[in-house]
């Protein structure tokens, strides 16, 4: 499967009340070190799919979402925490909108292709390391990457 194949997929929240399906990108996966998925996701990174725009679809409950910076909020399930899904705050880059990969059914099936965000990377924290990585300054190289296939 190439990297620009979606699969549909669904996922939920630990309690079941955020249940929802999507076509995503499951083979081109990312580890994020930026310190806000740091601070909201409680780890030392969190593990993102892209979602083809304009497919998430919830089938209960939808997520709560807190404004986390200028580019996007985050959707969390309001009664157990979990963290569902970010998304941009501008439509033109709902391309970048995002499932976390513990929130999917069967998260075993994605793949991790790079690290975005590696300048405030944890250094004892070391996972995927023969994948590419990107810091802040990289943006334009890391959107490419992660668009090509």
């Amino acid at each position: 499967m190439a990297k620009s194949e979606t699969t549909k997929v669904s996922g939920g929240c630990l309690c079941g009340r955020v249940r929802y399906e999507a076509e995503v990108f499951l083979k081109n996966g990312y580890i994020c070190h930026c310190t806000v998925c740091q601070k909201s996701s409680g780890q030392p990174a969190e593990l993102t799919v892209l979602i083809k725009a304009g497919t998430l679809r919830y089938l209960k409950d939808e997520p709560t979402y807190y404004i986390s910076s200028t580019f996007g909020k985050r959707g969390f399930c309001r009664e157990c925490g979990s963290r569902i899904v970010w998304q941009a705050s501008d439509p033109q880059y709902e391309w970048t909108t995002n499932l976390d990969v513990g929130s999917l059914d069967n998260p075993s099936e994605a793949r991790m292709t790079c690290h975005i965000y590696v300048d405030t990377q944890l250094p004892w924290y070391n996972i995927c390391e023969d994948l590419p990585k990107f810091t802040e300054k990289d943006a334009d190289a890391m959107i490419e990457f992660i668009k090509q296939d």
